[in-house]
């Protein structure tokens, strides 16, 4: 059903729905209203002159803007421009704007969704909206943002040029400038308002910026990057909204069980030594294990898809022994391929270092067939990254692709089974860099990471079918669509911890449901020695009720070289999160076919608490958990608002009522985690993943089904994710008649 159109002298009114848009034609203005109130208030637009861009610090991959704005210049009286049978689309609008003429298209193309298009000729440095901000408004959203807030009102954002390090070790010269300028990593152009809209921003360039701080929100791109696009979509509740987003971008998928699992990796395995010492140290020390992945440095130069011989002499024989033993191997990758790799990191020995000081012996092959993006000459792009020099492949190109796949082939069919996909952030691609489908670097550069990420999930899919799995760091609209996504680079401290916990709620309320972090963070404590004891552990924690728990790090943090307590404790967090297994699989069964993230930040899931969209430190976790990790040295205990409802501690089984705080014992070897009563929650006994999960079946493992508190319907359900269903109904138990279903009543 088409919007119907009225109009007048002095406005224009579409209706569809429950929607009514307002445009006012003097001064011009859109307002959008949904079953008779308010969502969006005086949007009005306007364009600015200006000059500059951002400029990347490669050391710590940060982003810092170097921009002159003039003065705003508004989009002011406008008419109507139809142009013939676009009327069923929405209506056009003409206005004058500085020395220019803007162009501005309002629609409602389908339920729930206005679309806002706006550009002017000729092309200015900017483009803006800005509409009126709800005095008790609350907005989050925008991807990772790394910093203490889960509410993002109040601030002014640069996508892609946000995360700031203002942790405990950053120099007070630093801090005084806003704090180290850090990579973003997985920024989206997408916010979620208490106001009853949320908005995605349907852009691929770099340079957008978004002011939340005062009376009127606002949202500025850079021209050249293309009209600006804005959907407003108004479907009734947080969650639904967020699903409507999903449905237009790319539902997050389930991945294969073992993504879920128990990974480890170290920054560095200088040989395959090192590799086989993990391996045998997870056995030696009884603790499960899922995945090991090769970090950097693994091949003869970066990155040519082939062994360094003198690290690595026999990897067929390394991998085959791990897969029979359970364990899957993940290697990394960027998609640069290098002309000097002695920037990077490589093995100590001295043919190693004579094979990273050349060329990459793909390199030649890529640049003159044209599998690299160009520069303004039309020749290959060449740039600086933090592993040396080199160019970024085109995967717009057909056949860059298909040269890039057929690389990661010879790889995969030795029995490699998942890609860490590091790198693809739009910040290393210069503005005037050109694909091959035409596109610039200022229009298309944060559009990379989801072509890379496809391009990688297509050859895991063609070689290991439904068992290969994608681990990438990059973000924007679309990329939650595949694989597994992870925080990026942490500095082992408390502050970190924090923000990395606040960070992985705004990625929730984005939609990245597959996500994941390094255990103890991989930059080490003030980037000199391992995580200390207490950190890791609470960092174990944390990332025992993460959907992925996966440990790397730049020191050697494996938990069996700390104390004999660690090693305990570590162990049974990895035991808990391997027997959650089925439980996280079914919420992102949920995450696949509805867009509720398997991390559900309180404002998903009871919008009407106000307390919902504040909380940074603790979250739902499926549909039964609350988890409040540990985020201060030396506590032994928490302070946590629990949501309203009835609730029963996981450890205890003791009842508890929501919609207060409550203080709770916190043990170093426990993470507080409440249970919502009458909940039904699914798991694998401990002796079954005691190694990991292996290579059982999922529809034939062993499971246990607890029951939390008797159900106020008098009834529970359980649908796993191989489509397994439980149910407890008035005191009787109803499982799978061929499979080994332990029940069981708190």
């Amino acid at each position: 059903m088409a919007a119907t159109i009225q109009r007048d002298a002095r406005t224009v009114r579409l209706d569809r729905g429950r929607l009514v848009v307002e445009a006012s034609l003097d001064p011009f203005q859109v307002s959008i209203h949904r079953a008779g109130g308010p969502v969006v208030e005086s949007l009005r637009l306007g364009l600015r002159g200006g000059s500059g861009g951002e400029r990347l610090i490669q050391i710590t991959e940060g982003v810092v803007p170097e921009e002159t704005w003039e003065p705003r210049e508004a989009v002011s009286a406008a008419m109507i421009e139809d142009r013939p049978g676009d009327a069923g689309e929405g209506i056009g609008f003409r206005a004058a704007a500085g020395v220019g003429t803007a162009r501005v298209r309002v629609a409602i193309p389908g339920a729930e969704r206005v679309l806002i298009e706006f550009h002017a000729e000729p092309e200015p440095f900017r483009l803006e909206a800005g509409w009126r901000a709800g005095t008790d408004e609350r907005v989050t959203g925008l991807g990772a943002r790394h910093g203490l807030p889960f509410d993002q009102r109040g601030r002014s954002i640069r996508l892609g040029a946000d995360r700031r390090y203002t942790g405990p070790d950053c120099p007070r010269d630093m801090l005084a400038e806003g704090g180290i300028p850090q990579g973003d990593y997985v920024p989206a152009p997408w916010l979620l308002s208490s106001a009853g809209w949320a908005l995605w921003a349907e852009t691929w360039g770099p340079g957008l910026d978004l002011d939340l701080s005062g009376e009127r929100h606002s949202i500025s791109q850079l021209a050249a990057a293309g009209p600006l696009r804005l959907h407003f979509l108004c479907d009734p509740t947080p969650a639904a909204r967020l699903r409507r987003y999903l449905r237009l971008t790319g539902m997050p998928p389930v991945l294969p069980e073992w993504a879920y699992g128990h990974w480890k990796s170290r920054d560095v395995y200088e040989h395959q030594r090192d590799v086989e010492d993990d391996w045998h140290g997870y056995r030696n020390h009884e603790l499960p294990l899922d995945a090991i992945v090769i970090d950097s440095p693994w091949e003869t130069q970066y990155n040519t898809w082939r062994f360094n011989p003198h690290q690595f002499p026999d990897p067929r024989t390394l991998i085959q022994g791990m897969r029979a033993d359970g364990v899957r191997t993940v290697v990394w990758v960027t998609p640069w391929t290098n002309l000097d790799s002695s920037d990077g990191q490589r093995p100590p020995d001295r043919e190693s270092e004579r094979l990273h000081a050349r060329p990459a012996d793909n390199y030649s092959e890529g640049a003159l067939a044209g599998h690299f993006l160009r520069g303004r000459d039309g020749k290959a792009w060449v740039g600086r990254w933090w592993m040396g020099t080199g160019s970024i492949v085109d995967f717009t190109s057909p056949a860059a692709r298909r040269w890039w796949q057929r690389q990661a082939r010879r790889v995969l069919e030795l029995g490699v089974q998942g890609i860490k996909g590091d790198d693809g952030e739009g910040y290393y691609l210069p503005p005037d860099a050109r694909f091959a489908d035409g596109r610039s670097g200022a229009q298309a550069a944060w559009a990379y990471g989801d072509l890379y990420r496809r391009t990688m999930q297509e050859v895991l899919d063609e070689v290991h079918p439904g068992d290969g799995v994608l681990f990438g760091r990059s973000g924007w609209t679309g990329q939650q669509a595949t694989g597994m996504l992870w925080g990026g680079d942490q500095v082992s401290d408390w502050w970190s911890l924090r923000t990395l916990v606040a960070a992985t709620l705004t990625a929730a309320a984005s939609g990245f449901s597959n996500w994941s972090h390094d255990v103890g963070g991989y930059l080490g404590r003030m980037l000199v020695e391992r995580c200390p004891k207490e950190l890791l552990l609470r960092w174990a924690a944390f990332g025992a009720l993460t959907p992925l728990m996966q440990a790397h790090g730049r020191f050697a943090q494996e938990a069996w070289r700390y104390d004999a307590e660690t090693l305990r404790v570590y162990r049974e967090l990895v035991l808990l999160h391997e027997r959650l297994v089925p439980y996280i699989r079914a919420a992102a069964a949920t995450a696949e076919r509805a867009g509720l993230p398997i991390t559900r930040p309180l404002c998903l899931v009871d919008p009407s608490d106000p307390r919902g969209w504040r909380i940074a430190d603790a979250y739902g976790f499926g549909p039964a958990l609350w988890v409040a990790p540990v985020l201060e040295q030396g506590a032994r205990e928490r302070r946590v608002y629990l949501p309203r409802g009835e609730w029963l501690d996981y450890w205890t089984g003791a009842p508890a009522v929501g919609g207060h705080d409550t203080i709770t014992p916190a043990p170093l070897d426990r993470i507080p985690i409440w249970v919502r009563r009458g909940s039904l929650v699914v798991t694998y006994p401990r002796a079954h993943v005691a190694g990991g999960l292996g290579d059982s079946p999922e529809s034939e493992r062993p499971l246990e089904a607890r029951l939390w508190g008797r159900p106020a319907t008098g009834r529970a359900k359980v649908r796993l994710a191989d489509g397994t269903v439980i149910r407890w109904k008035s005191g009787r138990w109803l499982g799978p008649p061929n499979r080994d279903v332990k029940f069981e009543e708190v």
